[in-house]
């Protein structure tokens, strides 16, 4: 079977499209946002855990973690661009942890 030039370069285009869908979530990327936006990303996560997925005390953890991160970034003389590497490393060990703690409990069912 002949492939045309114009038939491959769909098929490289789609399956970089896939890849780049099944992105690492632990990468941080670089994205500026408003007061605004930030907001209403804010209240449509709080307001997204329609399955009851989250309980309280998972919720005053993220919670934590948002005040303490948006804290740290508005001290002055902290740049959290400078920390990014560090940011990604300790949400990739948090990701692995996690997975491994479902793993775990999966091989114990």
């Amino acid at each position: 079977m002949k492939l045309s030039k114009q038939k491959l370069k769909q098929i490289i285009y789609e399956s970089l499209k896939e890849v780049e869908q099944q992105e690492d979530p632990t990468k941080i990327k670089t994205k500026a946002m408003s007061t605004g936006a930030r907001l209403k990303d804010t209240r449509d996560r709080i307001t997204g855990d329609e399955e009851g997925e989250l309980t309280n005390n998972e919720k005053g953890i993220i919670h934590q973690l948002e005040d303490y991160i948006t804290t740290l970034a508005a001290t002055p003389g902290i740049d959290l661009m400078l920390h990014k590497p560090l940011l990604q490393r300790v949400l990739k060990l948090l990701k692995q942890q996690t997975q491994n703690s479902v793993q775990n409990k999966q091989g114990d069912e």
